[in-house]
Formats: C-alpha cells, structure tokens, sequence
C-alpha cells in the first residue's frame, strides 16, 4: 500500500490543476516473442507489453506521465511502473519540472557519457534512448537567454541501476546461490544530487557543458567488515557493496557540415569510495569516456550513422584487501579491480567500439528496414542486427528483427552467444 501511494503522490498533489484542462492521451499495445537462434527455445524476460501516456494543458502547466505493464509470457511477476509523472511550468523567462523526470542530457544518439541524472534499466539494455531508463524524483530549472540555455537539475534521493539478478536468460546477470549484494550494501547518504548544463550556438553548431556530482549509478564493492556471528577460530568476514560518490564535467556539440551531421561529447569523471569499512579498499580514480557520430542521410532518404565511442582510466591510485585463510593482505589496486559506475553502459564491453547503422523508409512509410553492427576494436567481438518494420494498416505495425553476438574466448560477447535472438511482435497504437 506504501508503494502504491508512492507511486501516484505526484498525481495526487496535481489533483487542483485536473478539473477543466485539456487532456490528451496515447498508447501502445505491444506483445513480442524473443527465440534463442541456436535452437528457437524461449527467452523468458520481462518486456513492456502495453504503455501509456496521459497529460494535459491548462494555461502556463502542463501535467505529463508515462507507465507501462511490465509482462513475461510465464504470468508471473506482472508489474505496473509509472515512469514519469510530472508537472511543467511555463514562465516568460523559460520552464520549471517537477516529479518523477527522465532525463536526456548529450548531443549522440543512446551511448551519452555526460547523460548520468537517471540510472539504467538492464533489462531494457538494448532499447534506444529512454526505453532504457528510470525516471527518478527530481526538479529541473531552465532559463534562455538569447542563444543560451542554463539547465539546473536536483535529485533528492539516490537510486541505482535496475540489474537482472537470477536471470539466466539474460545475458549478463548476477547470480545470488553464494551471495546477494543487495544484502550487503552500505546505506547511501542522505545527500542531494545536482547538476548544471549549459547550451549556446556557435554559427552552424550546439555546443553544451556540464556538470554533476552524486553517487554511481552502478555499485562496486568497497571493502570487508566483521560479521556478527564468529566461528571458534576466526569472525565471519563478509564483503561489502556501494555506491561511490563520483563527479563528472561534460561537453557536447552538433555540427552540421553540408549534407552531414556531426555530433560529439566526452565526460571527464572524478570517483572516490567514501565509506567507511572494517577493511576499506581505498579507491580515487579519474577516467575519460567519449563519443563521435557521423551521419548522412543519401538523396533516398537511407540515414547513415556511425559511432565511435571509448574509454580510459587517466588515474588509479588506492589500496584493496584480498580476504584470506585468516589474515586480509592488502596490495595496490590495478585496473582489473576497478570498475565505471557512471556513464555509457558499452563502456562494460570494451575500451574503443564502433557502432555502423542503416535505415530507411519505403512504400509511403509503411515499410522500415533497419542494419545496425556494433565491433569492439580491442577485442574480436561484434554484435549484427536487422530489423523489419511493417504497417499493414494505420495504427498496426509488425516488426521482425534479429540481433546476433560472436566473439574470441574471454569476451563478454564470447559469454553471450547464447543470446543471439529472434524478435517477432505486434504493435497497436491508439
């Protein structure tokens, strides 16, 4: 019941501004079957078979919000999210949000290292842009000023990666048979988030920079503490999991150069273990993240995309304990035991990727065809993809797509295979 009260507050402090506005609504209703290609067997995972957008406008407010069911094709564990849920507020000098936000910060399209306000639903991982986030309670502040933009952002309260535990299904997942670490996660302070973002043009560019500072998105383990039930000879040692506090300084930019379109952003992240353990693996890092797309769209409207997109750590220095027999030895810390909290989840797989796209549209926007690969430039490990969209009639869809991994012994792709799958769903829009 909490929960459920939780989850409509934001509507039910609204509840003034609903009588005699105008509403809108639009939805979809999406069933979609995934099939492993090696032997078509099921891939049991949740998806979002049906979603909603209700609003409405009234003078200066407007009201936004967007939910889904959440559903596996087992019956089990049906969810509804309420995603976003917020008020927008139109002064003469710019816009004021408030409630449960979905953020979108960068200039490329899904892989942003600057984008780090809402963290990541890995269920969801290969969807694009926002299908892939969780919106989270926050206000947003912006202002305009001639050519400029100033973006003020707060987050109350921290919340962390939604990750797939006990999934075998799931590509990458973390299994709880040994160990749960969400059983052995340091509180996380009660600290505000913020951030800042600032945009202006430049002749025939968007340029943008920004800052943010809170806690990673992605939890790393930050030491040993005694447990508190000793044996005879020596106490029980547990590990002990959290969330870094980290800071970030970011630009992007759009650039539109003839027929082409270049856009661009790296992020700069300063992260530290502040917590306090029995055994602290003492931990201060800086690393570098970036992103380069081309794109061009051809005189038969097939868009061409390319993206460059990598990683660096510029410094590691800090001290980390190895459990032993009866004794923890400490030793420096090295690259292996350092992991990124923030930033483009892609960062997981490889240090320098590149992603090459197509697309198109056919008979009068009825037909989609879509080619996508991705290749680590490390590493020997690519992912293809393709999908077909088509509309027999408005309002319906049909998509058929398939995505495929492949990879050298010791990728994370070479542990995935299995995953290689067969999309094939339906989709009504009302």
């Amino acid at each position: 019941m909490i929960k459920f009260i939780q989850q409509f507050l934001p509507l039910l402090l609204l509840l003034p501004l609903f009588l005699n506005a105008q509403w809108y609504y639009t939805g979809s209703f999406h069933p979609v079957t995934m099939n492993r290609v090696s032997d078509f067997s099921t891939i049991s995972l949740p998806f979002r078979i049906a979603e909603l957008e209700v609003g409405f406008s009234k003078g200066n407010f407007d009201f936004k919000s967007n939910s889904a069911v959440e559903y596996r094709w087992s019956g089990e564990d049906t969810q509804f999210d309420l995603r976003e849920a917020y008020l927008i507020w139109y002064p003469s000098w710019g816009e004021v949000k408030m409630g449960k936000q979905i953020h979108a910060w960068g200039a490329v399209d899904g892989n942003n290292p600057t984008d780090n306000l809402n963290p990541y639903d890995y269920y969801f991982m290969f969807l694009p842009g926002i299908d892939r986030k969780i919106g989270t309670l926050s206000a947003s502040i912006k202002y305009y000023w001639n050519d400029w933009q100033l973006e003020a952002v707060v987050v109350p309260k921290h919340e962390g990666n939604r990750l797939p535990f006990d999934e075998p299904d799931f590509p990458i997942f973390q299994s709880t048979d040994y160990l749960d670490p969400r059983d052995h996660m340091k509180k996380v302070p009660s600290e505000i988030e913020f951030g800042f973002n600032i945009k202006t043009t430049l002749k025939n560019s968007d340029i943008g920079f920004s800052f943010f500072k809170g806690r990673d998105r992605g939890f790393s383990l930050g030491g040993y503490e005694y447990g508190d039930e000793p044996t005879i000879n020596w106490p029980i040692i547990s590990p002990e999991f959290c969330y870094r506090q980290t800071s970030v300084m970011g630009i992007d930019f759009v650039s539109f150069i003839g027929d082409f379109t270049l856009r661009g952003e790296g992020g700069y992240f300063q992260t530290e273990n502040d917590y306090s353990y029995d055994f602290k693996n003492e931990l201060k890092a800086s690393y570098l993240q970036f992103a380069l797309q081309l794109e061009y769209l051809t005189p038969i409207d097939l868009l061409l995309s390319g993206q460059l997109i990598g990683s660096d750590i510029l410094s590691l220095e800090g001290l980390v304990y190895e459990p032993g027999w009866e004794i923890f030895s400490a030793r420096d810390v090295t690259e292996d035991d350092f992991q990124t909290g923030m930033g483009t989840p892609f960062a997981m797989f490889t240090d320098l990727g590149m992603f090459l796209s197509t697309s198109g549209n056919f008979w009068d926007n009825t037909l989609e065809i879509r080619v996508n690969t991705f290749m680590d430039l490390e590493d020997s490990q690519t992912m293809l993809g393709g999908g077909v969209t088509y509309s027999p009639v408005e309002n319906w869809e049909i998509d058929l797509s398939v995505s495929k991994f492949s990879g050298k012994e010791g990728t994370t792709f070479n542990e995935i295979e299995d995953f290689s799958h067969i999309s094939f769903g339906a989709n009504y829009r009302f």
